[in-house]
């Protein structure tokens, strides 16, 4: 491929030396703007080096000059890395038909600074200060930084450009106004951009004309904590992100949208009850420092073991007046069951309203989760119990009506760890110590579903513990209540 090109940059130079006319050839102005592309040039930084080097244009070139930028660009020294445009002034003009400059030796001056900016500013000599201009009196910016007041000369304050692609494919390119950890304002030609950070999917920075990859910028730009689609066995408003796929020890889902996501809780499939579970946000409202969603949702089993609600619900089964079946120290299900190995169609419903700000310190984010769950339990509990026994189903107070109500919390105690909490009132709940938990998730016939009849019925209860981030993509939690041990698998883009 290299040989070609210089075959094909010699047959232009070639075919340049023999041109009668002293304008530019087409083929000239075609090899120029092929090896400036290849090279690291924009248009506009082209346009500058010509105007700097040759007092023209490239259509205004001149058949000879087109020799030399040629040459310059086949023999000499390459940029790889864009300059800046904004303000050409800057540069020092450089000697006629010299070899392009490399951005390490170009310094571009910030061309635009006013009252107000708030970012990080970069100087010459090498120095990084993050503030916000007070004033500005003749040539000099008076910056508040956390360190005190400084007076820095315009001159010293290097130019910063961003070129930003949103997660839409939305491009901007301009110099930079405002940064902060939930925005950023470039100034474009049409006028100024307020960008949510969170809607960024790439970015290059340039600092005095230097580019600053994609890469080593995510060390230094605050993305926030991933969005978290439940909060330990609850769901928050916030399904993923489109194109995103996620495995745990109990789940597995897809992005479909930004607003739809399905699950299914693979454990169940392998024995023949196939779910799925839709969540559809409907409500949505994001700002740069806080966003509130509303979501619904429906867990629906085609084959659901009524044991499983019999295990759930035993502290609703009256064997006889003040006993039930959760009281018994060794609980058989099968034992007030009609058919133990009955199985039908059940499903669940939820709504979840979601809360998540920026914290004022802005080092993180602090979100708070409100929801109610019900199933079709009513439904399908008069066809359970057996009918030649005594057994029957308590439909008084608390056992009218299967209900789960919950409100969950989650703060970012830095960047990779996260605190939850969550308090609820649920009338199928029950305490399983971890040793019960680890059984019923690995022991029994029905593996990876949390489904035993084991445990001590409390309606009102609460959970607490921690979430870290090993990386991008990879979580692992510990709480008090089962599951105990979690963890959560992301991969993007599928």
């Amino acid at each position: 491929m290299k040989k070609f090109r210089s075959f094909l940059v010699l047959f232009f130079w070639v075919a340049a030396l023999s041109a009668q006319d002293g304008s530019i050839l087409l083929a000239q102005k075609s090899a120029i703007l092929t090896l400036a592309t290849n090279n690291g040039f924009t248009k506009i930084a082209l346009d500058n080096y010509l105007e700097l080097n040759y007092n023209s244009t490239l259509d205004n070139l001149s058949k000879d000059n087109a020799v030399k930028v040629i040459q310059s660009f086949q023999f000499g020294d390459k940029p790889s890395d864009e300059l800046s445009s904004s303000n050409p002034m800057t540069q020092s003009p450089l000697p006629l038909a010299t070899k392009p400059v490399a951005p390490e030796t170009t310094v571009l001056k910030a061309s635009i600074l006013e009252e107000g900016m708030s970012k990080r500013f970069y100087l010459v000599d090498g120095n990084i200060i993050s503030g916000t201009i007070l004033k500005i009196t003749g040539n000099i910016c008076q910056i508040e930084t956390p360190d005190g007041t400084l007076n820095i000369p315009s001159g010293d304050i290097l130019e910063e450009t961003a070129k930003i692609t949103k997660k839409d494919d939305t491009r901007y390119v301009g110099p930079v106004l405002k940064d902060n950890q939930q925005e950023m304002v470039i100034r474009s030609k049409y006028g100024d951009v307020v960008i949510n950070k969170k809607d960024i999917k790439d970015m290059d920075r340039f600092h005095g004309g230097k580019r600053v990859a994609w890469a080593e910028e995510k060390k230094t730009f605050y993305q926030g904590e991933a969005v978290l689609t439940d909060i330990f066995m609850d769901p928050t408003a916030f399904p993923l992100p489109a194109h995103t796929f996620y495995v745990s020890g109990l789940s597995l889902g897809y992005g479909f949208t930004e607003r739809f996501m399905l699950r299914t809780q693979f454990g169940s499939n392998f024995t023949g009850d196939l779910n799925l579970q839709g969540h559809w946000r409907f409500y949505h409202r994001p700002t740069a420092a806080k966003e509130s969603a509303a979501a619904v949702g429906m867990n629906l089993h085609r084959n659901y073991p009524m044991k499983n609600l019999v295990a759930r619900y035993s502290q609703f089964v009256e064997m006889r007046p003040g006993v039930t079946l959760n009281d018994q120290e060794n609980m058989n299900v099968s034992y007030v069951m009609e058919d133990p190995e009955a199985s039908g169609v059940y499903a669940e419903f939820y709504f979840v309203q979601s809360y998540r700000r920026t914290m004022e310190s802005g080092r993180g984010k602090v979100g708070a989760h409100f929801g109610a769950r019900t199933n079709t339990f009513p439904l399908l509990k008069n066809n359970i119990l057996n009918a030649d026994s005594s057994f029957s189903w308590m439909d008084e107070g608390e056992f009218a009506i299967p209900f789960r109500l919950f409100a969950g919390f989650e703060y970012d105690l830095s960047k990779n760890m996260k605190f939850l909490a969550e308090v609820w009132a649920d009338n199928g709940n029950k305490y399983r110590s971890f040793s019960q938990a680890w059984e019923d998730y690995f022991g029994d016939d029905t593996r990876f579903v949390l489904d035993s009849a084991s445990g001590k019925y409390s309606m009102l209860d609460f959970d607490f513990g921690f979430l870290y981030a090993v990386n991008e993509t990879f979580r692992l939690g510990i709480h008090f209540q089962q599951p105990y041990l979690v963890f959560y698998w992301e991969l993007y883009e599928l």
